[in-house]
């Protein structure tokens, strides 16, 4: 559900029970349900960035004369998403004058500063860890671990996985001629709808990832060597072998210009390191805290009943 707009970001909760919560009558099944559910997130933003992109509604505003004069041939409609996973305290909060249902916790922060690495990493989709390891393997796959971070609301380091998606290989979908949306369509369209919300549950949503047809557009320029090359110099970023990571690094980044896009990861571990003259900090322990900043800016920290949630 939605539950409530920040600035130009909507916060949207799906509700979980692990099987560690004392309401739960049968654990393996919450952690299989808890599961399904983090796959389902993942896929269902997938789906949206796609969607976002192909919509021919959406693509008359990049020849918008305004947006055009501001933004000059760069100008998209576009969105950025971040996954982050943990408790949150739900209820009525406010005075006699206004009240509203909200979620508090440290954890909307962080789900918050996740959303917001987006725009640091260059990456349209970022999860955290509590999210990815929740995953089945299958979807774990999909996800590419870029970093380990301190971010504002959070005690402890968590890692950064973002879900490669080109969207800039889309094509715009033809505009569809349909007749009146009237009480009868759109009464078979919920029907529809529901059907489908009863059997997702029961699918294979590996499978289903796979099988898209918008994803796989956006993901097929992501090879298996890109991945590797990328993988050898994160390792080495976080062992603190920063020269040698620079070069794998370096040359992933090339990879992402040869097939006509900047690989964001690499480019801000790059210049991370460099900031520092490529020589690891005595202190190093293979995280950094993007609450303080870096040469390519910072993350801005934001200011019931006790249940798990994905934010």
């Amino acid at each position: 559900a939605a539950n409530k707009n920040n600035g130009d970001a909507f916060l949207i909760v799906w509700r979980c029970l692990d099987g560690t919560d004392a309401r739960v009558d049968e654990p393996e099944q919450a952690r299989v349900g808890m599961s399904k559910l983090a796959d389902m997130s993942i896929l269902s933003f997938a789906k949206i960035i796609g969607a976002v992109h192909r919509s021919s509604t959406l693509a008359v505003y990049r020849g918008h004369p305004g947006l055009q004069n501001k933004f000059k041939s760069q100008y998209r409609v576009h969105l950025t998403c971040g996954l982050h996973l943990g408790w949150v305290i739900e209820g009525a909060v406010g005075s006699e004058y206004k009240i509203e249902a909200s979620y508090l916790s440290p954890n909307v922060e962080v789900a918050i500063n996740v959303e917001d690495a987006t725009q640091f990493y260059g990456v349209s989709f970022l999860a955290s860890e509590a999210v990815v390891k929740q995953c089945c393997p299958g979807m774990r796959e999909k996800c590419r671990l870029i970093d380990r971070v301190l971010v504002p609301g959070s005690r402890d380091p968590l890692e950064l996985y973002c879900v490669d998606l080109d969207h800039m290989r889309l094509q715009v979908q033809e505009k569809r001629r349909s007749g009146r949306f009237g009480a009868k369509l759109r009464m078979k369209a919920r029907q529809y709808l529901e059907a489908e919300k009863v059997q997702k549950p029961y699918q294979d949503i590996t499978e289903l990832f796979d099988a898209d047809a918008d994803i796989q557009v956006m993901r097929n320029s992501f090879t298996v060597e890109f991945f590797e090359v990328f993988r050898m110099g994160y390792q080495n970023y976080a062992e603190g072998e920063w020269q040698v990571a620079t070069k794998f690094l370096s040359r992933a980044f090339a990879m992402g210009v040869k097939r006509g896009s900047r690989d964001g990861p690499s480019e801000a571990l790059i210049d991370f390191m460099e900031s520092a003259k490529l020589q690891a900090p005595g202190t190093w322990k293979g995280y950094r805290d993007l609450g303080k900043g870096s040469g390519r800016g910072e993350l801005a920290s934001g200011s019931g009943r006790a249940l798990r949630y994905i934010l």
